[in-house]
């Protein structure tokens, strides 16, 4: 697949985007998708009869809408259009409106021209655009709006969605990644690498057992700032966020087989990660008993086996109380795993913390890093 990148980007828009199409019409957007038109043309030949929908007449004659031909749009996706056929959802939605296309229904769509490329594009309205095409509908209730260059349509697009709440936060995020001048651009860098340097994607359509998806930008967002492990002086675009890197090689080495990381799991294991760096001994041996910790909590009871049924079944709770609920959770399993794990160990050895329920407490209440314990350093 050739990129056909006509604009200025940055080189991790690129590699994120290597893998889709990211310029394309109507038409070559369902040819990348042909189940689309499939599933609609079967339900068609269905019907009897066969109503062929039309905007003639819906107007009024003094205040007629203008019209626009789709066929001569494009989505060009590093200038701000959004893919109507890629999220999930996004496709049973498109031939539900199809299926179901009422003219005086339509809300006419936006294009924008841009001037020195001689190009439109659909800025908002591309589900209706394919919902229209799908049923042969070409020429489309419509407003085009004037621009010189794509950089005019991009800011507009950037102002647009912060108030849009119909525009995913991956597409959000690719617009932030691919503009180094975007406010939120370094937190976008930050994420975009980290995702690569602990392998897992960022979108359903790169996901693989080796890479595993890990679905909700904002959460991820909210773990790097948080509890990702980075000094307080470490400004965002320098992350590297080493606890949630932790976490994602504990459950690939537990789950080897997954190919999707619950978000919310993901934040409770590297809250834990978090507050318990200082209660285990430094390198191999450190990493080492995290991991027997995730694949004995794994083994501990049948649920536990499915990735889904962590956060429900040791209460992570929800939102803002995952760090604290889910990182005082795992301290209890931990002690109930753990409790006999020192006797007859030698002194020479570091020692297997024991959570005091006034620590487990505190953690519930405020998410933090607990301080060495010298009880544990070997003799």
């Amino acid at each position: 697949m050739r990129q056909q990148i006509t604009s200025t980007v940055t080189r991790q828009y690129k590699q994120e985007t290597k893998h889709r199409n990211i310029r394309y019409t109507i038409k070559e957007n369902f040819d990348q998708y042909p189940e689309v038109k499939e599933d609609y043309l079967k339900w068609r030949s269905k019907q009897n009869p066969v109503q062929q929908a039309t905007f003639a007449g819906i107007f009024h004659p003094e205040y007629t809408q203008s019209m626009f031909d789709i066929r001569k749009a494009e989505i060009r996706e590093d200038w701000g259009q959004r893919n109507a056929l890629l999220e999930k959802g996004r496709k049973p939605k498109i031939l539900g409106m199809a299926k179901n296309f009422d003219p005086q229904l339509f809300e006419p769509i936006s294009v924008d021209y841009i001037a020195d490329k001689d190009a439109y594009i659909i800025r908002d309205g591309g589900g209706r655009a394919h919902a229209a095409y799908l049923c042969g509908i070409y020429d489309v209730p419509a407003t085009v709006r004037y621009l010189k260059s794509y950089k005019e349509s991009r800011r507009l697009f950037n102002a647009q969605d912060k108030y849009a709440t119909s525009i995913s936060s991956y597409d959000k995020f690719l617009q932030q990644l691919l503009n180094k001048d975007h406010l939120r651009h370094n937190v976008a860098k930050d994420m975009w690498s980290i995702a690569k340097s602990s392998a897992f994607s960022l979108h359903h359509s790169s996901k693989s057992n080796s890479t595993p998806l890990v679905e909700g930008i904002g959460v991820l967002q909210k773990i790097i700032s948080t509890v990702g492990g980075d000094n307080k002086n470490v400004k965002p675009g320098e992350r590297s966020a080493p606890n949630l890197c932790m976490a994602v090689d504990l459950i690939k080495h537990a789950f080897p087989d997954a190919d999707e990381i619950p978000a919310s799991l993901l934040y409770g294991l590297t809250s834990y990660v978090h507050v318990s760096r200082n209660r285990i001994p430094s390198g191999d041996e450190g990493i080492k008993r995290f991991k027997q910790f995730v694949v004995d909590i794994r083994n501990s009871n049948e649920e536990l086996k499915d990735l889904n049924r962590w956060a429900s079944y040791m209460h992570f709770g929800a939102g803002q109380d995952i760090p604290k609920m889910a990182a005082a959770s795992l301290m209890e399993k931990w002690n109930e795993l753990y409790k006999n794990k020192n006797k007859g160990r030698s002194k020479a050895t570091y020692r297997w913390v024991k959570w005091e329920t006034q620590e487990i407490n505190i953690a519930k209440g405020n998410i933090m890093q607990f301080a060495r314990d010298e009880s544990l350093l070997p003799d």
